[in-house]
Protein backbone atom coordinates (compact mmCIF):
# COMPACT_ATOMS: atom_id res chain seq x y z
CA UNK A 1 0.00 0.00 0.00
CA UNK A 2 1.30 3.46 -0.86
CA UNK A 3 2.03 5.69 2.11
CA UNK A 4 0.70 9.25 1.83
CA UNK A 5 3.30 11.71 0.65
CA UNK A 6 5.94 9.07 0.15
CA UNK A 7 7.30 7.64 -3.08
CA UNK A 8 7.20 3.87 -3.42
CA UNK A 9 9.73 2.50 -5.96
CA UNK A 10 8.84 -0.48 -8.11
CA UNK A 11 10.80 -2.76 -10.43
CA UNK A 12 13.85 -2.68 -8.12
CA UNK A 13 16.69 -4.81 -9.47
CA UNK A 14 17.82 -7.91 -7.55
CA UNK A 15 21.36 -9.39 -7.59
CA UNK A 16 22.08 -11.16 -10.85
CA UNK A 17 19.34 -9.38 -12.83
CA UNK A 18 19.58 -6.71 -15.51
CA UNK A 19 18.57 -3.25 -14.32
CA UNK A 20 15.39 -2.25 -16.20
CA UNK A 21 15.47 0.82 -18.46
CA UNK A 22 12.69 2.42 -16.43
CA UNK A 23 11.38 2.14 -12.91
CA UNK A 24 8.01 3.19 -11.50
CA UNK A 25 7.51 5.43 -8.48
CA UNK A 26 4.06 5.86 -6.92
CA UNK A 27 3.23 8.98 -4.95
CA UNK A 28 0.15 9.96 -2.93
CA UNK A 29 -0.58 13.68 -2.88
CA UNK A 30 -0.58 15.29 0.58
CA UNK A 31 -2.24 18.54 1.72
CA UNK A 32 -0.16 21.50 0.57
CA UNK A 33 1.61 19.59 -2.20
CA UNK A 34 2.18 21.20 -5.58
CA UNK A 35 3.26 19.41 -8.72
CA UNK A 36 6.48 21.44 -8.76
CA UNK A 37 7.28 20.45 -5.17
CA UNK A 38 6.59 16.78 -5.96
CA UNK A 39 8.88 16.89 -9.01
CA UNK A 40 11.60 18.51 -6.90
CA UNK A 41 11.20 15.90 -4.18
CA UNK A 42 11.58 13.13 -6.76
CA UNK A 43 14.55 15.00 -8.29
CA UNK A 44 12.90 15.02 -11.71
CA UNK A 45 14.34 17.65 -14.10
CA UNK A 46 12.41 20.92 -14.27
CA UNK A 47 12.16 20.75 -18.06
CA UNK A 48 10.13 17.55 -17.69
CA UNK A 49 7.70 19.39 -15.42
CA UNK A 50 7.30 22.14 -18.01
CA UNK A 51 6.77 19.49 -20.70
CA UNK A 52 3.92 17.94 -18.70
CA UNK A 53 2.34 21.36 -18.04
CA UNK A 54 2.51 22.17 -21.74
CA UNK A 55 0.80 18.90 -22.69
CA UNK A 56 -1.81 19.51 -19.98
CA UNK A 57 -2.71 23.05 -21.07
CA UNK A 58 -5.84 22.03 -23.07
CA UNK A 59 -7.07 19.83 -20.20
CA UNK A 60 -5.87 21.38 -16.90
CA UNK A 61 -5.84 18.01 -15.13
CA UNK A 62 -2.62 18.38 -13.13
CA UNK A 63 -3.67 21.89 -12.08
CA UNK A 64 -6.28 20.51 -9.68
CA UNK A 65 -4.45 17.79 -7.77
CA UNK A 66 -6.18 16.92 -4.49
CA UNK A 67 -4.87 15.22 -1.33
CA UNK A 68 -5.15 11.48 -1.81
CA UNK A 69 -4.65 11.57 -5.58
CA UNK A 70 -2.25 8.92 -6.89
CA UNK A 71 0.63 9.71 -9.23
CA UNK A 72 2.67 7.05 -11.01
CA UNK A 73 6.03 8.24 -12.39
CA UNK A 74 7.95 6.10 -14.88
CA UNK A 75 11.55 7.25 -14.60
CA UNK A 76 14.71 6.51 -16.54
CA UNK A 77 18.35 7.34 -16.02
CA UNK A 78 19.07 10.39 -13.85
CA UNK A 79 15.37 10.42 -12.98
CA UNK A 80 14.32 11.68 -16.40
CA UNK A 81 10.56 11.35 -16.78
CA UNK A 82 9.29 8.81 -19.32
CA UNK A 83 5.61 9.09 -18.33
CA UNK A 84 3.30 10.34 -15.60
CA UNK A 85 -0.05 8.59 -15.01
CA UNK A 86 -2.92 9.95 -12.92
CA UNK A 87 -6.22 8.10 -12.27
CA UNK A 88 -8.65 11.02 -12.73
CA UNK A 89 -11.72 9.04 -11.72
CA UNK A 90 -12.72 5.36 -11.62
CA UNK A 91 -13.37 5.39 -15.37
CA UNK A 92 -10.37 7.33 -16.67
CA UNK A 93 -6.60 7.41 -16.27
CA UNK A 94 -4.59 10.21 -17.86
CA UNK A 95 -0.96 9.68 -18.94
CA UNK A 96 1.60 12.22 -20.10
CA UNK A 97 3.93 10.22 -22.36
CA UNK A 98 7.32 11.35 -23.64
CA UNK A 99 7.44 11.15 -27.45
CA UNK A 100 10.47 10.43 -29.63
CA UNK A 101 11.14 14.14 -30.16
CA UNK A 102 11.21 14.70 -26.38
CA UNK A 103 7.91 16.52 -25.91
CA UNK A 104 5.09 15.04 -23.82
CA UNK A 105 1.74 13.94 -25.26
CA UNK A 106 -1.57 13.61 -23.42
CA UNK A 107 -3.18 10.14 -23.44
CA UNK A 108 -6.42 8.80 -21.95
CA UNK A 109 -7.36 5.25 -20.95
CA UNK A 110 -11.11 4.93 -20.42
CA UNK A 111 -12.96 2.07 -18.71
CA UNK A 112 -16.43 1.31 -20.19
CA UNK A 113 -19.29 2.45 -17.98
CA UNK A 114 -23.02 1.79 -17.82
CA UNK A 115 -25.74 4.32 -17.09
CA UNK A 116 -28.58 3.23 -14.82
CA UNK A 117 -31.65 5.10 -13.62
CA UNK A 118 -32.57 5.74 -9.97
CA UNK A 119 -35.68 7.27 -8.47
CA UNK A 120 -34.96 9.21 -5.27
CA UNK A 121 -37.85 10.17 -3.00
CA UNK A 122 -37.89 12.24 0.16
CA UNK A 123 -39.86 14.55 2.42
CA UNK A 124 -39.01 18.05 3.59
CA UNK A 125 -37.64 18.18 7.12
CA UNK A 126 -35.80 21.45 7.62
CA UNK A 127 -34.34 23.02 4.49
CA UNK A 128 -34.65 21.54 1.01
CA UNK A 129 -30.87 21.21 0.81
CA UNK A 130 -30.69 19.21 4.06
CA UNK A 131 -33.66 17.05 3.09
CA UNK A 132 -32.31 16.35 -0.40
CA UNK A 133 -28.86 15.53 1.01
CA UNK A 134 -30.46 13.18 3.51
CA UNK A 135 -32.21 11.43 0.62
CA UNK A 136 -28.84 10.87 -1.09
CA UNK A 137 -28.70 13.66 -3.67
CA UNK A 138 -25.32 15.23 -4.43
CA UNK A 139 -24.62 18.96 -4.16
CA UNK A 140 -24.43 19.17 -7.95
CA UNK A 141 -27.87 17.55 -8.34
CA UNK A 142 -29.39 19.82 -5.68
CA UNK A 143 -27.94 22.84 -7.49
CA UNK A 144 -29.47 21.66 -10.78
CA UNK A 145 -32.91 21.40 -9.14
CA UNK A 146 -32.48 24.81 -7.53
CA UNK A 147 -31.57 26.37 -10.91
CA UNK A 148 -34.58 24.73 -12.59
CA UNK A 149 -37.16 25.86 -10.04
CA UNK A 150 -35.78 29.09 -8.55
CA UNK A 151 -37.98 31.28 -10.76
CA UNK A 152 -41.09 29.32 -9.78
CA UNK A 153 -40.44 28.38 -6.16
CA UNK A 154 -39.01 30.12 -3.10
CA UNK A 155 -37.31 27.18 -1.42
CA UNK A 156 -37.36 28.93 1.98
CA UNK A 157 -40.92 30.26 2.04
CA UNK A 158 -42.95 27.91 -0.17
CA UNK A 159 -41.92 24.55 1.31
CA UNK A 160 -43.35 23.06 4.51
CA UNK A 161 -42.39 20.10 6.64
CA UNK A 162 -43.83 16.96 5.06
CA UNK A 163 -43.82 18.28 1.49
CA UNK A 164 -42.52 15.56 -0.84
CA UNK A 165 -40.10 15.45 -3.75
CA UNK A 166 -39.27 12.81 -6.35
CA UNK A 167 -36.18 12.93 -8.55
CA UNK A 168 -35.29 10.62 -11.47
CA UNK A 169 -31.51 10.42 -11.89
CA UNK A 170 -29.35 8.73 -14.49
CA UNK A 171 -26.12 7.54 -12.83
CA UNK A 172 -22.87 6.37 -14.41
CA UNK A 173 -21.59 3.10 -12.94
CA UNK A 174 -18.75 0.60 -13.21
CA UNK A 175 -19.59 -2.96 -12.17
CA UNK A 176 -22.80 -1.68 -10.65
CA UNK A 177 -21.13 0.98 -8.48
CA UNK A 178 -21.83 4.70 -9.03
CA UNK A 179 -18.73 6.74 -9.89
CA UNK A 180 -20.14 10.20 -9.20
CA UNK A 181 -21.47 11.32 -12.58
CA UNK A 182 -25.22 11.77 -12.88
CA UNK A 183 -27.91 13.70 -14.76
CA UNK A 184 -31.38 14.70 -13.59
CA UNK A 185 -34.00 13.23 -15.94
CA UNK A 186 -37.02 14.54 -14.04
CA UNK A 187 -37.84 16.40 -10.82
CA UNK A 188 -41.17 16.88 -9.05
CA UNK A 189 -41.85 18.81 -5.85
CA UNK A 190 -45.21 18.50 -4.09
CA UNK A 191 -45.12 21.94 -2.48
CA UNK A 192 -47.59 23.09 0.15
CA UNK A 193 -49.32 25.44 -2.25
CA UNK A 194 -48.65 23.87 -5.64
CA UNK A 195 -46.83 21.14 -7.53
CA UNK A 196 -43.98 21.90 -9.90
CA UNK A 197 -42.06 19.57 -12.19
CA UNK A 198 -39.32 19.49 -14.80
CA UNK A 199 -38.48 16.89 -17.47
CA UNK A 200 -35.35 16.53 -19.58
CA UNK A 201 -36.19 16.39 -23.28
CA UNK A 202 -34.07 14.63 -25.92
CA UNK A 203 -32.66 18.03 -27.00
CA UNK A 204 -30.89 18.39 -23.62
CA UNK A 205 -33.29 21.06 -22.34
CA UNK A 206 -35.69 20.92 -19.36
CA UNK A 207 -39.39 21.64 -19.89
CA UNK A 208 -42.50 21.52 -17.74
CA UNK A 209 -45.31 19.02 -18.34
CA UNK A 210 -46.79 21.29 -21.00
CA UNK A 211 -43.55 21.53 -22.98
CA UNK A 212 -42.58 25.06 -21.92
CA UNK A 213 -38.87 25.75 -21.35
CA UNK A 214 -37.49 25.71 -17.81
CA UNK A 215 -33.75 25.56 -18.38
CA UNK A 216 -31.86 28.82 -17.87
CA UNK A 217 -30.58 29.79 -21.30
CA UNK A 218 -26.88 29.94 -22.17
CA UNK A 219 -25.34 32.90 -23.94
CA UNK A 220 -23.41 32.14 -27.10
CA UNK A 221 -20.62 34.67 -26.42
CA UNK A 222 -18.69 35.43 -23.19
CA UNK A 223 -18.49 39.19 -23.78
CA UNK A 224 -21.06 41.95 -23.89
CA UNK A 225 -20.07 42.92 -27.43
CA UNK A 226 -18.83 40.78 -30.32
CA UNK A 227 -15.13 40.43 -31.03
CA UNK A 228 -13.27 38.86 -33.92
CA UNK A 229 -12.46 35.15 -33.54
CA UNK A 230 -8.67 34.92 -33.75
CA UNK A 231 -8.48 31.13 -33.38
CA UNK A 232 -11.37 28.69 -33.85
CA UNK A 233 -12.20 25.47 -32.04
CA UNK A 234 -9.97 22.74 -33.47
CA UNK A 235 -9.43 19.24 -32.00
CA UNK A 236 -6.09 18.97 -33.84
CA UNK A 237 -4.41 22.37 -34.16
CA UNK A 238 -0.73 23.24 -34.69
CA UNK A 239 0.11 25.34 -31.63
CA UNK A 240 1.64 28.62 -32.88
CA UNK A 241 3.95 28.87 -29.84
CA UNK A 242 5.09 25.29 -29.14
CA UNK A 243 5.01 24.06 -32.75
CA UNK A 244 3.29 20.82 -31.65
CA UNK A 245 -0.13 19.53 -32.65
CA UNK A 246 -2.56 19.72 -29.73
CA UNK A 247 -6.32 20.24 -29.39
CA UNK A 248 -7.59 23.80 -29.20
CA UNK A 249 -10.59 23.08 -26.99
CA UNK A 250 -12.15 26.50 -27.22
CA UNK A 251 -12.45 29.70 -29.21
CA UNK A 252 -10.08 32.68 -28.96
CA UNK A 253 -11.60 36.15 -29.16
CA UNK A 254 -9.37 39.12 -30.02
CA UNK A 255 -10.35 41.14 -26.95
CA UNK A 256 -8.26 44.12 -25.80
CA UNK A 257 -6.74 43.74 -22.36
CA UNK A 258 -9.26 44.67 -19.66
CA UNK A 259 -12.39 43.71 -21.63
CA UNK A 260 -15.18 42.59 -19.23
CA UNK A 261 -15.75 38.82 -19.43
CA UNK A 262 -19.23 37.56 -18.56
CA UNK A 263 -20.55 34.19 -17.43
CA UNK A 264 -22.55 32.61 -20.25
CA UNK A 265 -24.92 30.89 -17.82
CA UNK A 266 -26.12 30.54 -14.25
CA UNK A 267 -23.73 28.40 -12.25
CA UNK A 268 -21.13 27.97 -9.52
CA UNK A 269 -17.44 28.85 -9.71
CA UNK A 270 -15.50 25.63 -9.11
CA UNK A 271 -11.98 26.85 -9.88
CA UNK A 272 -9.99 30.07 -10.02
CA UNK A 273 -6.25 29.66 -10.53
CA UNK A 274 -3.11 30.74 -12.32
CA UNK A 275 -1.46 28.28 -14.71
CA UNK A 276 1.97 28.55 -16.37
CA UNK A 277 0.40 28.29 -19.83
CA UNK A 278 -3.36 28.98 -19.35
CA UNK A 279 -2.66 32.08 -17.26
CA UNK A 280 -5.34 33.31 -14.87
CA UNK A 281 -8.48 31.31 -15.50
CA UNK A 282 -11.98 30.51 -14.20
CA UNK A 283 -14.04 27.32 -14.42
CA UNK A 284 -17.81 27.46 -13.87
CA UNK A 285 -20.20 24.52 -13.56
CA UNK A 286 -23.47 25.54 -15.15
CA UNK A 287 -26.78 23.71 -14.77
CA UNK A 288 -27.03 20.08 -15.88
CA UNK A 289 -24.18 18.81 -18.08
CA UNK A 290 -22.73 22.23 -18.99
CA UNK A 291 -19.50 23.85 -17.78
CA UNK A 292 -17.40 26.74 -19.09
CA UNK A 293 -13.77 27.91 -18.92
CA UNK A 294 -12.26 31.38 -19.35
CA UNK A 295 -8.45 31.58 -19.85
CA UNK A 296 -5.64 34.19 -20.07
CA UNK A 297 -7.48 36.71 -17.89
CA UNK A 298 -5.79 39.82 -16.51
CA UNK A 299 -8.04 39.88 -13.44
CA UNK A 300 -10.42 37.43 -11.72
CA UNK A 301 -13.47 39.02 -10.10
CA UNK A 302 -15.11 35.94 -8.55
CA UNK A 303 -14.05 33.30 -6.04
CA UNK A 304 -14.37 29.55 -5.76
CA UNK A 305 -17.80 28.48 -4.54
CA UNK A 306 -19.49 31.69 -5.64
CA UNK A 307 -22.80 31.44 -7.50
CA UNK A 308 -22.93 33.56 -10.65
CA UNK A 309 -25.72 34.60 -12.99
CA UNK A 310 -25.91 34.62 -16.76
CA UNK A 311 -24.38 37.86 -18.02
CA UNK A 312 -22.51 38.64 -14.76
CA UNK A 313 -19.00 40.07 -15.17
CA UNK A 314 -16.57 37.50 -13.75
CA UNK A 315 -13.20 38.84 -14.88
CA UNK A 316 -11.22 40.96 -17.30
CA UNK A 317 -9.53 39.59 -20.40
CA UNK A 318 -5.77 39.77 -20.63
CA UNK A 319 -2.58 38.21 -21.89
CA UNK A 320 -1.45 35.98 -19.01
CA UNK A 321 0.14 32.57 -19.42
CA UNK A 322 1.48 31.45 -22.79
CA UNK A 323 -0.08 33.84 -25.24
CA UNK A 324 0.90 35.59 -28.46
CA UNK A 325 -1.20 38.66 -27.62
CA UNK A 326 -4.22 39.90 -25.62
CA UNK A 327 -7.22 37.62 -26.13
CA UNK A 328 -9.90 35.60 -24.34
CA UNK A 329 -9.91 31.80 -24.66
CA UNK A 330 -13.45 30.50 -23.99
CA UNK A 331 -14.46 26.83 -23.67
CA UNK A 332 -17.83 25.10 -23.42
CA UNK A 333 -17.95 21.53 -22.10
CA UNK A 334 -20.98 19.23 -22.29
CA UNK A 335 -20.85 16.12 -20.10
CA UNK A 336 -17.16 16.76 -19.52
CA UNK A 337 -16.23 16.96 -23.22
CA UNK A 338 -15.18 20.19 -24.97
CA UNK A 339 -17.41 21.26 -27.86
CA UNK A 340 -17.39 24.17 -30.29
CA UNK A 341 -19.20 26.93 -28.36
CA UNK A 342 -20.10 28.76 -31.57
CA UNK A 343 -21.91 25.85 -33.23
CA UNK A 344 -22.96 23.60 -30.29
CA UNK A 345 -26.63 23.06 -29.53
CA UNK A 346 -27.18 25.01 -26.32
CA UNK A 347 -30.39 25.56 -24.36
CA UNK A 348 -32.30 28.61 -25.50
CA UNK A 349 -35.60 30.10 -24.37
CA UNK A 350 -38.09 28.08 -26.38
CA UNK A 351 -40.91 25.55 -26.24
CA UNK A 352 -41.07 22.05 -27.69
CA UNK A 353 -42.17 22.08 -31.37
CA UNK A 354 -45.71 20.83 -31.97
CA UNK A 355 -44.34 17.98 -34.10
CA UNK A 356 -42.50 16.60 -31.04
CA UNK A 357 -45.18 17.19 -28.41
CA UNK A 358 -46.81 13.75 -28.66
CA UNK A 359 -43.53 11.92 -28.07
CA UNK A 360 -42.62 14.32 -25.27
CA UNK A 361 -45.92 13.80 -23.47
CA UNK A 362 -45.45 10.02 -23.59
CA UNK A 363 -41.96 10.57 -22.16
CA UNK A 364 -43.43 12.70 -19.35
CA UNK A 365 -46.04 10.05 -18.55
CA UNK A 366 -43.31 7.44 -18.21
CA UNK A 367 -41.24 9.61 -15.89
CA UNK A 368 -44.31 10.48 -13.82
CA UNK A 369 -45.08 6.78 -13.52
CA UNK A 370 -41.54 6.09 -12.32
CA UNK A 371 -41.75 8.84 -9.71
CA UNK A 372 -45.12 7.54 -8.48
CA UNK A 373 -43.62 4.00 -8.32
CA UNK A 374 -45.66 2.68 -11.25
CA UNK A 375 -42.45 1.05 -12.37
CA UNK A 376 -43.85 -1.34 -14.93
CA UNK A 377 -43.74 1.52 -17.45
CA UNK A 378 -40.07 2.24 -16.95
CA UNK A 379 -38.79 0.12 -19.82
CA UNK A 380 -41.08 1.89 -22.29
CA UNK A 381 -38.87 4.96 -21.97
CA UNK A 382 -35.63 3.21 -22.98
CA UNK A 383 -35.80 4.17 -26.66
CA UNK A 384 -36.53 7.79 -25.80
CA UNK A 385 -33.57 8.39 -23.49
CA UNK A 386 -30.15 9.01 -24.98
CA UNK A 387 -28.06 5.86 -24.99
CA UNK A 388 -31.08 3.57 -24.89
CA UNK A 389 -30.36 2.35 -21.35
CA UNK A 390 -33.14 0.17 -20.04
CA UNK A 391 -34.47 0.90 -16.59
CA UNK A 392 -35.28 -2.06 -14.38
CA UNK A 393 -36.69 -0.96 -11.04
CA UNK A 394 -36.36 -2.77 -7.74
CA UNK A 395 -38.43 -2.09 -4.63
CA UNK A 396 -36.45 -0.69 -1.69
CA UNK A 397 -37.42 0.41 1.76
CA UNK A 398 -35.18 3.50 1.77
CA UNK A 399 -35.52 6.74 -0.21
CA UNK A 400 -33.99 5.37 -3.40
CA UNK A 401 -35.22 2.72 -5.81
CA UNK A 402 -32.78 1.64 -8.48
CA UNK A 403 -34.14 1.30 -11.98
Amino acid sequence: MTSPGKAQPENAATPGTVTPAFHNVEYTVEPGDTLEAIFNQQQIPGNDLYGVLEADEPYLVVDVLQPGDKLVFQLGKENTLHSLSIPVDPSKTVTYQREEDGHFAYREAVTPTRWVTDVVRGKISGSFYASASQAGLSDQTIMTIDQLFKSKLDFRRDLRAGDAFQIVIKRETIDGKPIGNNHVLAAHINAHRRDISAYLHSDGTYYDANGDNLTPALLRYPTQKRFRISSSFNPWRLNPVSGHYAPHNGVDFATPKGTPVISTGDGRVVRTATHRYAGKYIVIEEFGPYSTRYLHLSKILVHRGQHVSRGQVIGLSGNTGRSTGPHLHYELHIKGKPVNPITADIPMLKSIPKTELADYRRHVQTLQAMMSDATELAQQDAAYREGGDQAVCSNKQDNSSSC
